[in-house]
């Protein structure tokens, strides 16, 4: 019998998204990959790509651990982890690889959790189900707590929507950048957060795009954590209207977001690359569709009923 491996892909995530703090988030087209084959011995595990020669390669891995959410053993896998997600930038690594391993398991163990099921594991893992949600679902999402279990709601966004993601080559840890943040927040900063919000979420399911910069606009946790995302400041100061409509922190940073028409994507890619250069900022710029789909699986055996599955 030829020998089988199920792959797995989950998308990089935006969380927060401005004024969407822990209940909104969006998927990117950018994603890791775990590849599992079952085979005679011990579990073994392997990192390539970001986080090779730092992330662990045995059972305390974060896959194995999701994984260890619905099989009893991992003995007899071999688990390749093929990342592109950087670590430690706001870009929701710790929810694709989580997000992974949980979609892996339901597939090896035949558990049959719905949608759902492995969103609530995702957060309780994770701490929030902002970047798990979108991961799954793929698109931009909005999360809400449903009588104590997320649900992530996929929200309809105009198809001339880009960005482009800010990656510093420094990182922050989430824990760190959560500490940031007040205790308390003025009730008139949560009012201006909601109506942003919503008014974000209006502009983007209507296409009207070239009303959607005052909406970018947050007062609960971005000037807390401005600080410790390089070059925000000029990135929002290229915001026209027209073809770039703001810039907004990814999670808790220091990534950022500059949001953009799709089609003007590679332009503002070198523009943003200029004015970090200008700031003297070490980061890179890419050009970012938001992503279609949410964590994918498939076997990669021929003679196997193949497996193609979203999320959601």
């Amino acid at each position: 019998m030829a020998e089988e491996s199920l792959v797995v892909h989950a998308p990089a995530t935006s969380a927060n998204l401005g004024p969407g703090f822990d209940v909104m988030a969006a998927a990117l087209d950018l994603s890791n990959s775990v590849v599992i084959t079952r085979r005679p011995g011990a579990l073994t595990v392997r990192v390539e790509g970001e986080g090779a020669g730092v992330v662990p390669e045995d059972e305390t891995n974060l896959v194995c651990t999701a994984m260890r959410q619905g099989l009893d053993s991992l003995d007899g896998l071999a688990i390749e982890c093929r990342n592109r997600i950087p670590l430690g930038r706001g870009l929701g690594s710790s929810a694709a690889t989580v997000c992974a391993g949980l979609v892996a398991a339901n597939a090896l163990g035949g558990l049959r959790w719905a949608p759902s099921d492995i969103l609530r594991r995702a957060a309780e893992i994770e701490g929030h189900a902002d970047n798990a949600g979108a991961c799954l679902e793929g698109g931009l999402v909005v999360v809400s707590d449903d009588g104590g279990a997320p649900h992530a709601r996929r929200v309809t966004v105009d198809a001339q929507l880009g960005f482009v993601a800010v990656i510093p080559a420094h990182e922050v840890l989430t824990s760190q950048a959560r500490k940031a943040l007040p205790d308390t927040v003025a009730l008139g900063d949560v009012a201006f957060n909601i109506g942003a919000a919503a008014g974000m979420v209006l502009t983007l399911t209507q296409g009207r795009l070239d009303e959607l910069a005052p909406f970018l606009v947050d007062r609960v946790h971005e000037p807390y954590r401005e600080a410790n995302v390089p070059g925000i400041a000029a990135l929002r100061a290229m915001a026209d209207g027209e073809r770039i409509f703001g810039a907004t922190v990814s999670g808790s940073g220091p990534s950022s977001l500059v949001w953009c028409r799709v089609d003007a994507m590679k332009a503002v890619e070198a523009e943003v690359a200029d004015v970090l250069a200008a700031e003297g900022v070490a980061a890179r710029a890419r050009a970012s569709r938001l992503g279609a789909t949410g964590v994918r699986a498939r076997w990669s055996s021929a003679d196997h009923a193949r497996l193609e599955r979203s999320i959601g």
